[in-house]
């Protein structure tokens, strides 16, 4: 008999058409899942809201994060939405099984002064320097996922329009703008990439960002790169690449732009995902009142505002 899990797996990426990194997640997941079940002496098939609960609080007492508790329970809960759906399964046992509250944080992001001191930062000549400004004006300018960034090809350029075409979650295809900096960054990237792919011949592929190889830049890769770029003249605090689209949707919100249009352009199926943004607006706010404002000045935790001289 086929194992379950397995064949969700299968489904998942066959079908859905999800990452190999998203499928993986699911995997481990769901080995947590088939273990505890296991020591149980219990099948897949035949677990109750009882097995998926204690599950869940095996995975508390093992000291893991509410995070991750929730996105097992996440996997679980799609396993058996799909073996009610394809293999007659009659109930779903992790239904009513609820998420671990989690303390509501918001996403980091850049400033518009910082983002455009980091991006002034990249200096110099050459391949890499002109490789890197076109992928942080990128990744900047669009929004996009990191996986986003580095599956884009040649073909799904449009530099004389100023947009492209990318896949994100599930296989859907969505068009991203480029922005007049990114164009520039772009076209300057272009010779020194058409060079590369000479030198490397097949590596090369139709993938427009290359590493100094000549072979596709991954998401490790342009990950390591940012790390370079931000400890040495970054911003103080940690900085990723999913803060590019964080500080993106961040500064089309604080500019104006409908949550709506924000929405269709970081490919988000809900907008309630996408309305942590006018949150993070507010936050932004917050920050530049505190800055600015004299009686809100701040000068560490628990400062007191100075008092009036006159």
């Amino acid at each position: 008999m086929p194992n379950p899990i397995e064949a969700y797996l299968g489904y998942l990426e066959s079908v859905r058409s999800l990452s190999a990194r998203t499928v993986r997640s699911y995997r481990e997941d769901l080995s947590l899942y088939a273990a505890s079940l296991a020591q149980e002496g219990v099948a897949t098939k035949e677990a109750g809201r009882a097995d998926v609960q204690a599950f869940v609080a095996s995975m508390a007492r093992s000291g893991y994060a509410s995070s991750s508790i929730n996105r097992a329970l996440s996997a679980v809960k799609g396993l058996y939405r799909y073996l009610m759906r394809y293999e007659g399964l009659a109930a779903n046992p992790a239904r009513d099984v609820e998420a671990l509250a989690l303390p509501r944080r918001l996403p980091s992001f850049l400033f518009e002064d910082e983002m455009a001191e980091f991006l002034s930062g990249i200096e110099g000549e050459g391949f890499k320097a002109a490789r890197d400004r076109a992928l942080f004006e990128t990744l900047y300018a669009t929004g996009c996922r990191l996986s986003e960034l580095a599956g884009l090809t040649l073909a799904a350029l449009d530099l004389a329009g100023g947009k492209a075409r990318v896949f994100g979650k599930g296989a859907k295809e969505r068009v991203v703008f480029l922005s007049d900096a990114a164009r520039r960054a772009l076209a300057a990237w272009l010779p020194y990439r058409a060079a590369a792919a000479r030198r490397s011949g097949a590596a090369a592929g139709d993938w427009l960002f290359l590493n100094a190889r000549g072979g596709r830049l991954g998401e490790r890769g342009i990950a390591w790169l940012l790390e370079g770029y931000a400890a040495g003249r970054g911003p103080a605090r940690r900085l990723h690449p999913h803060a590019f689209r964080h500080s993106f949707a961040t500064h089309l919100v604080g500019r104006g732009a409908d949550i709506r249009s924000v929405q269709a352009m970081l490919g988000h199926e809900s907008v309630s995902t996408t309305q942590v943004y006018t949150h993070v607006d507010i936050e932004r706010l917050r920050s530049v009142y505190e800055r600015a404002h004299p009686h809100a000045a701040r000068r560490g935790p628990g400062a007191t505002p100075k008092e009036d001289a006159s």
